[in-house]
């Protein structure tokens, strides 16, 4: 009579086949290291391509070491399912149903393998269909409101991968042993395929430098000169140009002035800056039922007129008041000039790029000449009307049309 054995025998290097054992380890340390390569890599290329619409994705140290870890330890793991894909291929069943407990093993570790696969493009592919939507305001924070689930993801995998195998095979040591080697792989591949996020952020530092420059030297000057200090929050709303509370903050000190109360001086720097570097509006807000000019998203000149009018004529108010008029002008002496009634007040050239040659409606234009008119017959300014350069308004200057 045959002879059944219901004992699961001990994994071995002979019981999965020498040559199929490490041929497994190999397309195992292949795999991982392929793909950790594909995560860093790919999340560069990602932030990239974002930071062509909105601000860059930017980690802080900690963070971005953090996620680095978890790429490595993630890929470790997905190699750990190919090579127990290939282990369990191995044809020699001492057990009746070990051949359907291997196909089941081999299903678990490429099902594992797949599905993370296509998570990590789904939400790569997520980021890249929301590039009119900055990042800065999703209102989930991962690292800090989700980190557990990042060190278990790994660990889950792992155990899943081995809890299969186990339906075959005695473990012993192995677990243990293959942890260590996993835990191994995965610190080499953290200091092997990570990529410094510096090499970007200095690129996309540079092509900022000017503004951002501008922005240190109004906050040194305002805190040597006036004594304000801004707080970092402000300063890090001001770099940003895509962010809700970046956009939000060029609306809020534009209604700051056109109130009938005195703006105060940290307020009118603020909007100083934000001219000179002519920080976009919320690209979502609906101004289609504004009144004439009003979806100018800079204080208007006549706001800054009477802003002038309720400060003497030697305040600091009033010396900064004349700067951010001076910035005004400046914007519109770069800007095309059109009469398009539908887009009254400022936009964007669609042609160009966003930050270097905007729209500006005539309407505006002959205010802002007004405004400085008005100025250059009061005696009082006449120090400080030095500083208000000419309007440009010649023909060469003007686009008529309905729509680019």
């Amino acid at each position: 009579m045959k002879r059944i054995s219901f004992k699961k025998d001990k994994i071995s290097i002979q019981g999965i086949g020498k040559k199929r054992f490490w041929f497994g380890i190999i397309a195992g340390c292949f795999s991982a290291l392929s793909i950790s390569l594909i995560f860093n890599r790919t999340r560069e290329f990602i932030r990239l391509l974002t930071s062509l619409s909105q601000d860059l994705l930017l980690f802080e140290k900690q963070e971005f070491n953090f996620f680095n870890f978890f790429f490595a330890s993630l890929s470790t793991v997905l190699g750990l399912s190919i090579t127990i894909w290939i282990w369990m291929g191995n044809i020699t069943n001492k057990r009746k149903k070990n051949k359907l407990y291997k196909q089941q093993a081999r299903t678990n570790s490429l099902f594992f393998f797949w599905l993370i696969i296509f998570l990590t493009a789904q939400i790569g592919f997520l980021f890249l269909s929301l590039r009119d939507i900055s990042i800065y305001d999703f209102p989930v924070n991962l690292y800090k409101e989700h980190a557990l689930l990042f060190i278990l993801t790994p660990i889950v995998i792992f155990a899943q991968t081995w809890f299969s195998v186990r339906l075959v095979y005695r473990s012993g040591n192995w677990i243990l042993i293959s942890f260590v080697v996993s835990l191994t792989m995965a610190f080499i591949l953290y200091k092997t395929t990570s990529v410094d996020q510096n090499i970007l952020n200095r690129i996309y530092f540079e092509k900022h430098k000017e503004a951002y420059e501008y922005i240190t030297s109004e906050k040194i000057k305002s805190e040597k000169k006036y004594g304000i200090k801004y707080e970092d929050k402000t300063i890090e709303t001001l770099k940003k140009r895509y962010s809700s509370n970046s956009t939000e903050q060029v609306w809020e000190i534009k209604k700051a002035f056109s109130t009938e109360k005195k703006v105060s001086l940290d307020t009118i720097i603020l909007q100083k800056i934000i001219i000179h570097n002519i920080k976009r509006r919320n690209r979502n807000r609906d101004l289609s039922d504004l009144p004439s000019l009003q979806n100018w998203q800079y204080a208007l000149p006549k706001d800054i007129l009477k802003q002038i009018s309720y400060f003497e004529s030697d305040s600091n108010e009033t010396k900064e008041l004349f700067e951010t008029l001076k910035e005004e002008i400046l914007l519109v002496n770069k800007s095309k000039i059109t009469l398009d009634d539908y887009n009254t007040g400022f936009r964007f050239s669609k042609r160009i790029n966003n930050n270097s040659q905007p729209e500006v409606n005539l309407m505006l234009v002959e205010q802002l000449m007004k405004v400085r008119d008005s100025l250059i017959h009061i005696n009082k300014y006449s120090e400080l009307n030095k500083t208000l350069p000419e309007i440009k308004n010649d023909s060469s200057h003007l686009l008529i049309s309905k729509e680019e």
